[in-house]
């Protein structure tokens, strides 16, 4: 049986191998955000040191009826002076100079704590509130740098970054959030709900999901924990430790709420949790909204194809604009699935050749892998890098005239002959389609019933019904052997052992290489090696 210190060991352990394994742990009796009024306490060396009071609750009568009251901070005197403990950090480049001094009055009221403030070049920098920073923001940097700037200047161990705010009050409890990050060892970022101007409400609680070069927000929470909601982004205003905005940085170049999304898809990919406790209240000039410009530098750090925001609205990026290419696609799919872009490419080539052979009432069927995809992606599969079709051998001379159809192309392609009569190849920038003769290319209709038997199978590819083998799946699992459903990388990039080749040639199918970037979103082994709809629909989650 395991004791209780080896228990604390593992539970350690799980964390450190997925903080998310925090959100299940056993609940201890003092395990959660506030004490019952006299409570027993745990010993003292069973508790660390805080930098705020603890919170005691008074019961659902307190306050009855506005409940403005009833988790209540206790008086103590072991905590340092609240001066030391946080700072409040103001990006306020395009901030009216009348606001500006508002708010630092507003704060000041309720806290004795440093404030900085970045202000465009040539601001109002003569507020007379104790206890301020007031920085000019370099022309010629990003903000994102001019944060980064600023954190610098921060001696105390939590900040909170007030973007957006129109007034502060004790609705806006920063003791809360310091609690929180304390008492949550595995919670980074701890924000809180907004009101705006107008008086709309939100949580600000994000869930992103990213996968195949597409991001997902919604707003919602499926966990929760000392009544705060487990995000993966903030809409609203947060604190966290100094320490890891010195550790995970601000990206450089980049400005807006770009700035914020992309900070907080790091932090994520770091292991970090981030939560949003709805009972503390800012007030906000107004709530995030971003354009689809507004997202395009976010989709450029992340090469990210599509990005379906929090308003839900879906925001379409071209390759081009954010950065991803299509060149030398067998060292991508190494390790990667293929930009969307670039699958979309390669079919709009198979397409080309199958509008070639039905304008010339030419026999064709898909072949190997790209029969495979269509059997289980109904397209091509996003880890291959060619095409192969194979056509009737008495046919072959007129594949042999597609030179005049190539000019027709919008991507420049050649033909190349490497056994005549036999096989050719058509050479495009990024990819080449193989063109092999099979003899009795429609002898599998024998199997059919007789009456079926002028009928060609056809298989749905990328949109259209394209010919194939009379029992595709029957083909599939003959040609390519056991587990043929299950996934493996291209043969180009694997290696496979004698028995693994008699098998039908994977060693391990439903396993991919390693990826080289465990950070990216599209590594390969991110995905499962079984099961099409997490290609299909890139935002399930795995």
């Amino acid at each position: 049986m395991i004791d209780a210190k080896w228990a604390l060991r593992l539970e350690s352990l799980a964390s450190q191998l997925d903080p998310r394994a925090a959100l299940y742990k056993p609940r201890r009796a003092w395990d959660y955000s506030a004490w019952l009024p006299d409570t027993p306490r745990p010993n003292a060396s069973l508790q660390q040191k805080h930098n705020v009071c603890d919170e005691v609750y008074f019961g659902k009568g307190y306050d009855w009826p506005l409940y403005q009251h009833g988790m209540e901070q206790e008086q103590c005197h072991d905590v340092p002076p609240f001066s030391s403990v946080m700072t409040v950090v103001f990006p306020a480049r395009s901030w009216p100079s009348d606001l500006i001094g508002f708010l630092l009055v507003q704060v000041r009221k309720l806290y004795d704590i440093p404030m900085i403030v970045l202000v465009q070049k040539g601001g109002n920098t003569t507020v007379n509130v104790g206890n301020v920073t007031f920085i000019e923001m370099d022309d010629k940097l990003s903000d994102s740098e001019n944060l980064n700037a600023a954190i610098l200047h921060v001696t105390t161990p939590f900040v909170l970054l007030g973007q957006s705010l129109a007034h502060f009050n004790n609705q806006s409890s920063l003791e809360r959030l310091v609690r929180v990050l304390e008492d949550l060892d595995h919670v980074q970022v701890a924000g809180g709900a907004a009101r705006d101007t107008n008086g709309r409400w939100i949580h600000g609680c994000l869930q992103q999901h990213m996968a195949n070069y597409h991001a997902k927000y919604t707003l919602g929470y499926y966990h929760s924990k000392y009544e705060c909601m487990y995000c993966d982004d903030l809409l609203t205003p947060f604190a966290t430790r100094t320490k890891l905005l010195q550790t995970i940085p601000f990206t450089a170049g980049l400005s807006g709420q770009a700035i914020y999304r992309d900070w907080f898809a790091k932090v994520r990919s770091a292991g970090h949790l981030s939560v949003t406790c709805p009972d503390v209240m800012f007030f906000l000039s107004g709530h995030v909204n971003m354009t689809a410009e507004d997202w395009l530098p976010m989709a450029r750090q992340w090469a990210l194809y599509s990005v379906q925001a929090f308003d839900g609205k879906e925001h379409v990026f071209s390759c081009k604009a954010v950065g991803i290419s299509c060149k030398n696609p067998l060292k991508t799919i190494y390790s990667y699935l293929l930009p969307p872009c670039c699958v979309e490419e390669m079919e709009e080539l198979i397409g080309y050749l199958i509008n070639y052979a039905e304008e010339n009432h030419l026999e064709h069927e898909l072949h190997a892998g790209s029969v495979l995809g269509a059997v289980k992606m109904g397209r091509y599969l996003p880890w291959d890098f060619d095409t192969d079709i194979v056509v009737a051998c008495y046919q072959f001379k007129v594949w042999m005239q597609i030179d005049t159809f190539l000019k027709t192309w919008k991507m420049k392609c050649q033909k190349r002959v490497s056994i005549p009569g036999v096989y050719m190849g058509i050479y495009c920038p990024n990819f080449f389609l193989e063109i092999i003769c099979h003899k009795g290319i429609n002898n599998s209709r024998a199997h059919l019933p007789e009456e079926y038997r002028d009928i060609p199978t056809k298989a749905l590819y990328a949109g259209r019904w394209i010919t194939v083998r009379s029992n595709p799946g029957l083909y599939c699992r003959n040609a390519m052997g056991l587990e043929v459903l299950r996934h493996a990388a291209h043969w180009r990039t694997l290696k496979t052992t004698k028995d693994a080749k008699a098998r039908g040639g994977y060693s391990n199918p439903g396993t991919w290489n390693k990826c080289k970037s465990q950070s990216h979103h599209s590594c390969l082994d991110k995905f499962p090696g079984d099961g099409n709809l997490p290609f299909t629909q890139p935002f399930l989650r795995p």
